[in-house]
């Protein structure tokens, strides 16, 4: 017997989930292994801006948009699936909670599901963090004069940003 529709229309979803959350670990690691970098804070471009910090900023803000491209998804395939739950597709199910009588695995599943979006919810905020992070130190090292020594503070800025990637990559 052929898979109901929508449950092939979720599952390509989650497929893309699943993608976009290896996509954005990766840029996060990428963005770790820089800031670890040794050269990190010495190495500056023609305009001043910190490479090595730049391209840290850059890979976070693509976990970033990876991390929300998943969760669009997610909420997707719950749609999608409390759709295909209902009498009809113009006739959804209201929630979730109204699925574990009909079928208990879908219900298991899209509890799951929620769970995984509350957990990727929560990445988002401790990524975007972490690009706040970034951009202040690179903020203080282009207005902070070299007397002030501006390396200290931005060391403090990279700390934090490393921490919450490694708490979100954990």
């Amino acid at each position: 017997m052929a898979e109901p529709r929508w449950k092939t229309a979720a599952g390509a979803r989650l497929v893309s989930v699943y993608g976009d959350c290896l996509r954005a670990r990766d840029h996060l690691g990428a963005a770790l292994r820089d800031l670890e970098s040794e050269e990190l804070l010495d190495t500056r471009d023609a305009a001043g801006r910190y490479v090595v910090l730049d391209s840290a900023a850059t890979n976070v803000g693509q976990a970033s948009s990876f991390l929300s491209a998943a969760m669009g998804d997610m909420e997707a395939a719950e749609l999608i699936a409390l759709r295909g739950c209902g009498p009809a597709p113009t006739d959804p199910v209201a929630s979730v909670a109204r699925v574990r009588d009909a079928d208990h695995g879908v219900w298991l599943a899209l509890r799951r599901l929620q769970d995984a979006r509350e957990y990727a919810r929560q990445a988002l905020v401790m990524t975007e963090v972490a690009f706040g992070h970034m951009w202040a130190a690179q903020f203080i090292g282009a207005r902070l004069p070299p007397a002030a020594d501006p390396d200290a503070v931005m060391e403090d800025q990279v700390r934090a940003a490393m921490d919450q990637i490694r708490t979100v990559l954990d």
